[in-house]
């Protein structure tokens, strides 16, 4: 069972002018320093062959280097440097090194030892080359810096850090201290190994990322059983990327990673910011990316990994992104979050995103929010996601979990999850202790699969459903479209349709404490409903719901039917401009609002024919 759970149990029971500065420099500098040169002096040195060692080599070129100067390689005649003596140490604190493209040109440390270690605690910056089989025991199999790392158009390939007896290693391919910034950047294939703590497959960052047009695929952390050790302090955090602060990437694909420990716990299969088990918090921005194919995996029989994409610690931002078809799990059949799992954060937003095909043996197939925080769903998708329930915890949350969580769903589409315990779409546990109500406002949530609460689980606290269709899921208990337990004060539904979804072969669309439904406009057609009566103006006809599909706009819905009684016959209590589909989809057309998540258009006006024969259009 999560912490989250367990803790959420125990309550139960119960953030100078510049001329001026140079002058005064010049009058300052003590006599026998003519050999230093100023800064104006400092500029680019000349790679001037390809060997390991010797004048004009790299590495004696570098050595020369002072703080500031640019390395250039982009005229040489050959396309690999091979490092037979060691790794190419930089003192200085800003160099930077630019090749002429990362075809043309691959360094490589041998299998042998780093390419470069950057001692220095300013910048350094890579461009226009290849970095591979580099190995560096402590970490940064490749490149290592003390401070912060600079690369674009780089390729960081086929690099390993540690051997399962090294403790604490982090940065498979490469490590900063500090900062990192990546443009156009690949980190394929690189390792990390260790016990203890591991971090980061490919690349580590003690403080903060930023990364735009860059590629991780690929690589591996991997915390080992040590003879002797303690097997329970052996933690894998971030398969291809571990980042301690903040991290915000923009047109970037994370895939084919993996997080694993033999022992204990494991964070993030591709992408781990902040850290769960330390308690320290960052903060995650995602913006056109995709998050796909990772896997988290512990040989724990008790332990229960987290996000087999994603693992946050701290306020999680997704726009425009795809998490798919990632997955946790352990020896135990434990594992939650398949997409994505966010820790101890005030607010997730996910907005115009789609969170599809992820699995874990255990709980929330999609993704699970913040606990006591808000997550905000927005123009988005959460489709095909598992849940297995194989550990037998009980927690569920096919698509959606939430330990005592306020979910805020608007205009999106929550279909075809599966969970093998309650709340097939979304599951809320612990809904007495969220920070405010749930709500879902103009979406639908359709074709999900639960014990209890096919669709919509709430277990405590409250809920509120406007405009929205809650349609053809099932459930093996009770409640197939929503479901409430002794522990949900009220469920408010608003003009929402909620029809078709079946308990066996039994209609069973909301079960409810009994005096907890309330609203108004609504289309149930097995109303009143059992235990608790539906408000008394809900229609109970067919809606005459058409097949979810692409009707307009970011997320599939169910168009009505001709002649459905749920036309004109809703209301816009929310004040509601365009219905799920968005702009150019207008909420209210006719008499009033129709009934669900989607609202019938008034008709294209027919053409009109002209004496001529020609019509309007032509």
């Amino acid at each position: 069972m999560s912490h989250s759970a367990l803790s959420s149990l125990r309550r139960r029971a119960l953030r100078l002018s510049p001329l001026a500065a140079c002058l005064a420099a010049a009058l300052l500098m003590p006599a026998g320093h003519a050999s230093v040169r100023p800064a104006a002096e400092r500029g680019s040195l000349q790679v001037g062959n390809c060997d390991d060692a010797g004048p004009g080599s790299l590495r004696d070129t570098v050595a020369a280097a002072a703080d500031g100067d640019t390395v250039d390689l982009s005229g040489l005649g050959c396309d690999t440097i091979t490092l037979s003596s060691g790794a190419i140490g930089i003192g200085v604190a800003d160099l930077s090194l630019t090749g002429p493209g990362r075809k043309q040109l691959t360094i490589s440390g041998g299998d042998a030892d780093r390419v470069f270690d950057h001692a220095g605690t300013g910048t350094l910056s890579l461009s226009g080359l290849s970095v591979t089989h580099g190995f560096g025991l402590e970490g940064g199999g490749c490149v290592r810096s003390a401070g912060n790392l600079v690369l674009d158009g780089v390729t960081v390939s086929a690099c390993a850090a540690g051997t399962p007896d090294t403790a604490g290693v982090a940065g498979g391919g490469a490590s900063a201290a500090v900062d990192a910034t990546l443009t156009n950047t690949d980190f394929l294939d690189n390792t990390v190994d260790g016990n203890l703590r591991v971090r980061g497959g490919g690349l580590a960052v003690g403080g903060s990322l930023h990364a735009s047009g860059s590629r991780f695929s690929n690589n591996r952390a991997y915390s080992h059983e040590v003879a002797g050790g303690n097997a329970f302090q052996n933690i894998a955090e971030g398969g291809a990327i571990h980042v301690l602060v903040d991290a915000e990437l923009v047109d970037s694909t994370i895939s084919g990673n993996t997080a694993q420990s033999d022992t204990y716990e494991v964070f993030g299969g591709g992408l781990a910011v902040g850290s769960d088990p330390d308690n320290a918090a960052g903060s995650l921005d995602l913006l056109g990316s995709e998050v796909s194919g990772n896997t988290v995996v512990s040989g724990c029989p008790v332990c229960a990994p987290q996000g087999g994409g994603i693992a946050a610690v701290g306020i999680t931002r997704l726009r425009q992104t795809v998490v798919s078809n990632n997955t946790v799990g352990s020896a135990g059949s434990y594992g939650g979050a398949g997409g994505l799992r966010v820790f101890d954060a005030a607010s997730a937003e996910i907005v115009q995103s789609t969170i599809s095909g992820n699995h874990a043996d255990s709980a929330g197939g999609g993704l699970i929010g913040p606990s006591q925080g808000y997550l905000t769903i927005d123009a988005s998708l959460i489709t095909d996601n598992f849940a297995g329930n194989q550990g037998g915890t009980n927690e569920g949350g096919g698509g959606v979990l939430c330990f005592s969580c306020t979910i805020q769903l608007s205009s999106s589409t929550v279909s075809g999850n599966t969970a093998g315990a309650n709340g097939g779409g979304i599951g809320i546990l612990f809904g007495e202790y969220a920070p405010g109500t749930s709500t879902v406002i103009d979406s639908t949530v359709s074709g999900n699969v639960g014990n209890e609460g096919g669709g919509f689980m709430l277990d405590g606290g409250r809920a509120q459903f406007s405009n929205s269709t809650i349609a053809f899921n099932q459930a093996s208990e009770r409640g197939a479209g929503i479901s409430g337990s002794e522990y949900a004060y009220e469920i408010d539904l608003q003009s929402s349709i909620v029809a078709g979804n079946t308990t066996g072969t039994d209609a069973n669309n909301v079960w409810a404490y009994p005096d907890t439904v309330s609203g108004a406009n609504n289309l149930i057609p097995n109303a009143p409903g059992l235990p608790a009566a539906m408000p008394a103006d809900t229609l109970t006809g067919d809606p005459l719901l058409l097949p979810l599909a692409d009707n307009g706009g970011a997320t599939p819905t169910h168009a009505l039917g001709k002649g459905s009684p749920a036309l004109d016959a809703g209301n816009n209590a929310v004040g509601l401009v365009f219905d799920q589909r968005g702009d150019g989809f207008p909420r209210e057309v006719g008499a009033a609002a129709d009934i669900g998540a989607f609202e019938q258009q008034a008709a294209a006006p027919d053409d009109t024919i002209f004496a001529d024969g020609f019509d309007a259009a032509e």
